[in-house]
């Protein structure tokens, strides 16, 4: 009998095998990465067939049913503190997105400053990216880049920053939101968490719409209700939470909304 990683690996050379990556204007060029080192924990790009990954399909279906009626764009994925489980919702969420077949480029962006993880969770080495554009005045096209994931790129969070908060804050920053917005079907902003700095209600705040990632069975109730409250001082479009770490004989990941 296969164990898992076996049968993992299968799944992961036949999808490999079938990759390939859409053409785009030769303005807008992508760099290419590997997916070698991409976080096995993208359970949406690994194994499309399980329970956790049909979980994210409903997510998904949610958000394509407000995105169509409130004709949303942008959606930025935060928490109330660290180690909620954030980014990888917003990679898991990304991922399925591009498995939908009216949904042709999905953009996830690295707002979280301070101690970005997207880009290492999808094998990159990124050498420039948020930062370098808002702070550096670098190019667009030098910070997006294709993934090997079908129809997914990147702008990684760039190299550390002393004022992340006032470049988030940025007419600049602004701008880009509205520059991708006419490039891509649907973007993911994964931010910092809300409470810890002020960079989640500034980036959600340019948002059209917030997910609030809650860990279960860590945090506390009133955290997560003070969370919301900053959010909502920001004139935030709160959404909904998606609960992570869910302790029944069912997917790890569910949707709530609220």
């Amino acid at each position: 009998m296969k164990n898992f990683l076996d049968t993992l690996k299968e799944v992961r050379e036949k999808q490999l095998d079938g990759l390939g990556l859409p053409a785009l204007p030769k303005e807008f060029i992508l760099k290419s990465v590997s997916d070698s080192n991409i976080n096995s924990h993208i359970v949406t790009y690994f194994d499309p067939k399980s329970p956790i990954t049909e979980q994210y399909r409903r997510l998904r279906e949610h958000i394509k049913t407000m995105v169509k009626k409130d004709r949303l764009k942008t959606i930025a994925v935060t928490s109330s503190i660290a180690n909620e489980g954030k980014s990888l919702t917003s990679l898991n969420l990304a991922v399925a997105l591009t498995k939908d077949v009216d949904c042709k480029r999905v953009l996830i962006v690295d707002c979280d400053l301070r101690r970005g993880t997207i880009a290492s969770s999808l094998g990159m080495d990124s050498k420039v990216g948020l930062s370098d554009y808002l702070h550096l005045n670098a190019d667009v096209e030098n910070i997006i880049y294709k993934t090997k994931i079908k129809k997914l790129s990147i702008i990684p969070k760039g190299k550390i920053t002393d004022d992340p908060a006032d470049l988030l804050a940025s007419l600049k920053m602004k701008a880009l939101l509205e520059n991708v917005k006419e490039k891509f079907d649907i973007i993911i902003l994964d931010t910092a968490p809300a409470i810890s700095v002020s960079d989640a209600g500034i980036v959600c705040s340019q948002a059209d719409g917030t997910i609030m990632v809650v860990r279960t069975g860590k945090t506390q109730r009133g955290i997560v209700k003070h969370a919301t409250e900053i959010l909502t001082q920001s004139k935030v479009n709160l959404l909904g939470y998606v609960l992570t770490c869910i302790e029944y004989p069912i997917p790890e990941y569910i949707y709530k909304y609220v």
